[in-house]
């Protein structure tokens, strides 16, 4: 017979502890400040970097603990604001918030990032981890699968919600707490209701007469000086983190603009001069300084002034100014990456911008290393305007349909509109500086030996133009006009209307079939570039390559499409339009180009992150530009040198190294003979002279 203990004596639970453990949890719980919560229940687990206690590690923390204070229960704000870049705390701040919510001060908080998959991904690595290595957390969970969700997360007297931007977030769901994360990536309104901020305050509305709301926001600026964290923080008591000089013992404010190193050598030459310079005395600080800089630290808001601690041991006077919301900067100097790293980032971003025009390093450097929103580097107060284009195209010494000495590589762009191609001719040299080497538009098609009107919209055979009239010209260097250039890629805008994009791809597939009836024979698909413009101001500059599956053809090369940033190629041709003087990037035009092309160039302006072209304005100049430059940054990517130009596409030896002022004007555009054919005229344009097809030759390949 199986024993199941029913001949056991029936043990009893202890009735004093039992009374003891109900009556314990009647009592209300210790007040304890949320940064004594967080050393004294805060584990960290990084591998690879500090793992231990909550502030006994090698990293300063302790200026977290007035921001953390502000959260508590006791404090007299409302909201806590915290503009800074990553890897400084801000997120911690939040988490020990959470913490001490759960162990000391029970209340329920909803937790907004700016889209599911990284709230997910927080729950999963950050949140769950922070339970695993806190038993107090754990005693507090309550039991069940349900209290214990991605989503949600049920302790005893305080419910933890996990969320993402949408109505149903902030509806029907009362929250004493809120915090908000990355606040400058959640959108500014949400579902047509309003912004993330004033969403919660109106979750919290049955609380709000006990006092006992709280909301925390923080983010990496992004949104400009007036908008986002930084103005959220600016309206508050806005605090600014000031150290004493261990030189000379006066205060000043720790921040980027005090980081001083070489600004003329490598970005290894700038690591190895990094210091933190007090603009008192000059003296200078190395990373070695950094504890001992930040032990004498303290917050500076409205109405306060820093005085050095030897005067004041306080190092402050005066009286901040009421604010029901607290607000604070933090700066990567007093983070946990070290000044030589901020150095050496500092000086690659820097060298970037001077060889490649592109400020998407300066502006990750300025948001998420300093901690600032970012500053154009422009170096031009007075923007280039279409005058002053003009005037450098008037003292240009080479014309229209002409390579000038420098260009390294041709470039055809191509913009399809309904009734026409608009056409543009790119040389590029080293550095990227570029000069226009022909512009013009292509009208009409011959059909049955008569000129009809082009519909590269409607009518695939239109396309065909492209190669005989573009893709097959040679164009004489400027000065020498005996040599003749080919065309390395032709690079074409697939977008448009009705079947725009269809008969780009269907012509990009003939191109590289060949064509045996005209004798054409096939295409490198390396010669042709399809081109679509990127819609999103934040993406890469170029991502790779996209394959639409449903435009291949079986057994045939496979069609792909470049979709670059379009607003930031926008932005660096910009800063090249905007150089006044010879080099990177300077864009050249020959001096008798139509002024029409050169307001094109100027036609479109910025507001915010996108680039905006008025309503009936033409800006295709400047969107050919942009297709040419794809090209390059598709072939040679960061390369200034243009070391990926094949010698057949270069120009041939021989030619002029520079061109006398406006010696060019002078040199006829005279190719050698029985090398041209009759050029295509169009109605006030002058249109560069085309090579016959057996002269143009195979494009991406060298004639034999």
């Amino acid at each position: 017979m199986l024993d199941f203990g029913q001949n056991e004596q029936l043990a009893f639970a202890d009735p004093a502890e039992l009374v003891g453990r109900t009556l314990g949890e009647m009592r209300f719980p210790e007040k304890v400040p949320v940064s004594i919560a967080a050393r004294r229940h805060r584990e960290l687990s990084n591998p690879g970097a500090y793992s231990g206690p909550w502030g006994g590690g090698p990293y300063f923390v302790d200026h977290l603990d007035r921001i953390m204070d502000c959260l508590g229960g006791d404090s007299p704000y409302r909201e806590v604001g915290v503009i800074g870049p990553a890897q400084t705390g801000k997120s911690e701040i939040g988490n020990n918030w959470q913490l001490h919510a759960i162990i000391y001060d029970p209340a329920d908080m909803l937790f907004v990032m700016p889209d599911r998959t990284s709230i997910d991904s927080y729950v999963k690595t950050q949140f769950d981890k922070m339970i695993e290595l806190t038993p107090a957390l754990q005693d507090r969970m309550l039991a069940g699968a349900s209290a214990d969700t991605i989503n949600l997360k049920r302790f005893r007297g305080a419910d933890l919600f996990f969320l993402w931007p949408s109505g149903p977030t902030f509806r029907a769901r009362p929250i004493p707490r809120g915090r908000l994360d990355d606040y400058d990536d959640i959108p500014g309104d949400i579902a047509d209701q309003g912004d993330a901020i004033s969403l919660l305050r109106g979750r919290m509305g049955a609380f709000a007469a006990y006092g006992q709301t709280m909301i925390y926001v923080n983010s990496t600026p992004k949104l400009g000086p007036q908008a986002g964290i930084e103005g959220f923080v600016a309206g508050g008591t806005d605090e600014r983190l000031w150290v004493d000089c261990l030189q000379c013992g006066e205060p000043f404010a720790l921040y980027g603009d005090r980081l001083d190193f070489d600004r003329q050598g490598t970005p290894r030459d700038a690591a190895l001069s990094a210091s933190v310079v007090c603009p008192e005395c000059g003296g200078a600080h190395g990373q070695r300084d950094k504890r001992a800089l930040l032990a004498g630290y303290r917050w500076i808001g409205k109405g306060e002034q820093a005085i050095a601690r030897a005067r004041e041991p306080a190092g402050k006077i005066g009286e901040l100014e009421p604010n029901v919301r607290a607000g604070f900067r933090l700066d990567g100097l007093f983070g946990f990456r070290p000044w030589r790293e901020i150095a050496e980032l500092g000086r690659a971003a820097e060298l970037k911008f001077e060889f490649e025009q592109d400020d998407g390093g300066l502006k990750s450097w300025d948001q998420t290393v300093i901690g600032r929103n970012f500053r154009p580097r422009s170096g031009n107060s007075d923007p280039v305007s279409e005058s002053d284009l003009q005037r450098r195209a008037r003292a240009s010494p080479y014309a229209l349909g002409e390579v000038p000495p420098g260009a390294e590589v041709l470039i055809a762009s191509i913009d399809q509109q309904g009734n026409r191609f608009e056409v543009s001719v790119w040389g590029f040299g080293h550095n990227f500086k570029a000069w226009l080497v022909d512009r013009f538009p292509l009208l009409t098609v011959e059909e049955d030996g008569r000129e009809r009107p082009l519909r590269p919209f409607t009518r695939p055979e239109d396309w065909g133009v492209i190669h005989r009239k573009v893709m097959t010209r040679t164009y004489p260097l400027a000065g020498a006009a005996h040599l003749r250039m080919k065309i390395f890629n032709t690079v074409i805008d697939t977008g448009g209307l009705d079947n725009a994009t269809d008969n780009a791809f269907a012509w990009w597939h003939a191109m590289v079939a060949g064509d045996v009836a005209s004798g054409r024979g096939a295409i490198p698909p390396t010669a042709i570039t399809l081109y679509k413009g990127g819609n999103n101001p934040k993406g890469r500059l170029l991502p790779p390559p996209t394959v639409d599956a449903k435009r291949q053809i079986k057994g045939a090369p496979q069609a792909e499409m470049f979709i670059p940033n379009v607003n930031r190629m926008k932005d660096i041709l910009d800063v090249r339009l905007n150089r006044k003087d010879d080099g990177p990037g300077y864009v050249s035009f020959p001096h008798d180009v139509p002024h029409a092309y050169l307001a094109e160039l100027r036609a479109e302006t910025k507001q915010g992150e996108l680039w905006v072209r008025p309503q009936h304005t033409a800006n295709e100049t400047m969107d050919l530009y942009v297709m040419a430059y794809t090209v390059v940054l598709r072939f040679g990517g960061s390369d200034a040198s243009l070391g990926w130009v094949p010698a057949w596409a270069r120009p041939p030896r021989g030619g002029p190294e520079r061109l006398a002022p406006r010696a060019a004007a002078a040199a006829r555009r005279v190719p050698a003979a029985g090398h041209e054919a009759p050029p295509e005229t169009s109605p006030g344009v002058r249109i560069g002279r085309q090579a016959t097809p057996g002269q143009g030759g195979r494009i991406g390949v060298k004639n034999g």
